[in-house]
């Protein structure tokens, strides 16, 4: 059996910066530690709020980038086609698949409804066994706990399987989930 590394992480963030500071330093952060890794960041394409600031980090450490966004979203998030692949798609149904499909590993950072909708399916989708890839949160200042909570709720109420809660793993910070994230890219293999 031989080590086989995968590396291109899809990561949900928003198209806006928040009123945080601490939510942009960690998508800059973020974007050194892929290109140092060699991880290949999969994320909406877009050129604004954190999303921007996550593939510019990366583009400027010469890691590699792999935006998806749909026609209607060019002219309300732009893109940059210096920060390497784009692919644009007919509509936000093609561009989810299509980043899930370019995916080993998903990370969720601060963001909006667009974001939690995004993440939402991913759990689904591996809660239904459609797609077992590691999911993480980037839990900066305490932004997911509300959402872990109302988790937690769904479970209480069994309007989930108590196995839920084991389909992610929520970190602090960028420091605290590189190991996780770095080990979530070795599989074993029989090839």
């Amino acid at each position: 059996m031989k080590k086989i590394k995968k590396k291109a992480l899809c990561v949900f963030c928003g198209s806006k910066l928040g009123n945080n500071s601490k939510y942009k330093e960690a998508a800059e952060e973020l974007g050194v530690q892929l290109a140092k890794n060699k991880i290949k960041l999969v994320y909406g394409g877009g050129s604004l709020g954190l999303m921007g600031e996550l593939s510019d980090s990366v583009h400027r450490n010469n890691g590699d980038v792999l935006g998806v966004i749909p026609k209607h979203l060019l002219a309300i998030e732009g893109i940059n086609k210096n920060q390497g692949e784009i692919i644009i798609t007919d509509d936000m149904h093609r561009r989810k698949k299509t980043m899930y499909d370019n995916s080993d590993a998903f990370l969720c950072l601060p963001g909006g409804i667009g974001t939690l909708e995004e993440v939402s399916e991913t759990i689904t989708w591996f809660q239904l066994n459609i797609n077992r890839k590691p999911i993480f949160f980037l839990n900066i200042n305490g932004y997911w706990d509300n959402f872990r909570a109302l988790l937690k709720q769904f479970v209480s109420q069994d309007f989930a399987h108590k196995d839920l809660l084991n389909y992610f793993v929520f970190f602090e910070s960028v420091d605290a989930l590189l190991p996780a994230l770095l080990n979530s890219f070795e599989i074993d293999s029989n090839e």
